[in-house]
């Protein structure tokens, strides 16, 4: 009598994960607690070195440059803060910020090499392009490398700043400074200085609305 053959057990494959992207899985990171802007009189000449790449000024003016950008670092902390709300270590992975700027706070020009496209949402409070205002919900989309400057509005602003190309490149620098000349940087000190003492950073996503709908009066 010939012997029963074993035949393998055909078990059914195994189903895929669902939901896993390229940039990882599904996740919440809720109710974040926004970071405080620097105090004046903390700021670090080496830091202001390390992380703007000012040859333009440096090349034109040699240390008189260098000296001008501390001092606007100086005259500007305190006005601006960023918060990250979310970050994937991955090639292509996403990146949103919580950036506040406090009332009429201006930027100077500028780029970030290290971080690529950038898409800008204004949430709360207004910013100025030049002289046009973009309020709650406005868009703006920067290609990778490209300068730009704007200023809060009265009541400030809260801005969300997305990226999705991860941590970027690291051998680029954080702040690529586009202004030419000691007259541009001396008025950002100029409205620094005089805008200190309206500047007051939200503990809350979205308090600048409050602001602005008072600065409106449409709060009555």
């Amino acid at each position: 009598m010939a012997e029963p053959q074993e035949h393998p057990v055909e078990r059914p494959p195994k189903k895929p994960r669902r939901y896993i992207s390229e940039r990882g899985p599904f996740e919440i990171r809720a109710n974040p607690t926004l970071n405080q802007p620097r105090k004046r009189g903390t700021v670090d000449r080496a830091r202001v070195r390390e992380n703007y790449e000012q040859s333009p000024l440096s090349e034109r003016y040699g240390k008189a440059g260098e000296e001008k950008m501390v001092e606007m670092a100086h005259a500007t902390a305190g006005g601006i803060t960023s918060t990250r709300l979310f970050d994937q270590d991955a090639p292509n992975g996403m990146r949103l910020s919580h950036v506040w700027m406090g009332a009429n706070y201006q930027l100077s020009r500028h780029s970030h090499p290290k971080f690529g496209d950038c898409l800008y949402c204004v949430v709360a409070g207004e910013i100025y392009l030049g002289s046009r205002r973009l309020g709650a919900g406005s868009v703006i989309f920067l290609p990778d490398g490209m300068p730009y400057k704007f200023r809060a509005g009265p009541a400030g602003a809260e801005v969300l700043e997305y990226r999705s190309d991860g941590e970027g490149d690291p051998s680029a620098p954080i702040i690529k400074l586009a202004e030419d000349s000691i007259e541009a940087i001396q008025q950002i000190i100029d409205a620094g200085k005089a805008h200190q003492h309206e500047w007051k950073a939200p503990e809350q996503c979205g308090d600048t609305t409050i602001r602005q709908a008072e600065l409106e009066g449409r709060t009555k």
